[in-house]
């Protein structure tokens, strides 16, 4: 059996098969549209186009409560009419990085993978000496899929990768934000500090909570500001794409897209704009 180029569609292949919330399927088909059109746009322009995936999964996974099942973010970007050169993947389960791997040789043969098992917050100079070296006779540019269930990536991994030319999509876990705001504002928990990549934010929380001031917006404009750092426009903050949860309409997070680039921009304007219609910036409970 193969896949439809022009879905996310999969089935049940005897694999290991995570189970996911059914508005994943929202994210997956934005994931597709943008993986379309970067992997073709760019394949004339550069050399090497190499698709690194930090919380890659099994590559395919069950809608909760259905028989319906999807490509996830690994898998979506292997199964395009214009793949990209390399790919890189890492996952802490290494139950998901073997069934990954079987899937890619099972289904993608042909394909150049690489596979790490472990945290990426700690294999990010592993990570980066999988890329090609880029040269004037050999671009590379790298398309970087951060997708944790909390708020599991480090800035400091963020700044080691952007030293190369690199997009980024991240999910941004509102879900896991709100639950847990308690223990994040503690001194003694280090979570926001990683992510962010220092402790001063709470001097500045602490203001702007006595205002009532929405928690969650507040991380968003907080890493927004420290992608600026290394380069990023604030682009990011204005084409957020929100995802809802599907029974009590929750928000559980954003999709961040971030690049130098306006084609980069331009790509992921089409994309979340032809996904699903929930687009806006939004923060309410």
């Amino acid at each position: 059996m193969s896949f439809n180029q022009n879905s996310i569609e999969a089935f049940d292949d005897g694999l290991y098969i995570p189970e996911v919330g059914p508005w994943a399927e929202n994210k997956y088909e934005v994931l597709h549209h943008y993986n379309y059109m970067f992997s073709t746009g760019m394949k004339n322009r550069f050399h090497n186009r190499v698709y690194i995936d930090l919380f890659s999964s099994a590559g395919i996974a069950r809608i909760r409560n259905s028989n319906k099942y999807v490509l996830t973010s690994s898998l979506i970007a292997l199964n395009l009419p214009d793949p990209y050169n390399y790919y890189i993947y890492c996952d802490i389960d290494e139950k998901c990085i073997s069934t990954l791997s079987e899937r890619v040789q099972r289904y993608f043969p042909a394909k150049k993978a690489n596979y790490i098992v472990g945290d990426c917050n700690e294999k990010a100079t592993k990570i980066l000496s999988l890329l090609p070296k880029p040269s004037k006779s050999n671009t590379v540019l790298t398309f970087c899929v951060v997708d944790p269930f909390n708020l599991g990536i480090n800035f400091r991994t963020m700044k080691a990768l952007s030293k190369y030319r690199m997009d980024f999509l991240i999910l941004l876990s509102w879900m896991d934000t709100s639950r847990n705001e308690f223990r994040y504002v503690e001194y003694d928990n280090n979570r926001v500090d990683n992510f962010l990549g220092d402790a001063v934010w709470r001097e500045k929380w602490a203001k702007l909570k006595n205002e009532n001031y929405d928690f969650r917006k507040f991380l968003a404009e907080e890493f927004v500001s420290r992608m600026m750092i290394l380069g990023y426009p604030d682009t990011a903050f204005k084409t957020m794409f929100e995802i809802r949860s599907t029974s009590k309409n929750l928000s559980l997070y954003h999709l961040a897209f971030f690049s130098k680039s306006k084609r980069g921009y331009d790509f992921w304007n089409k994309a979340r704009f032809g996904g699903p219609s929930q687009t806006s910036l939004r923060f309410e409970d």
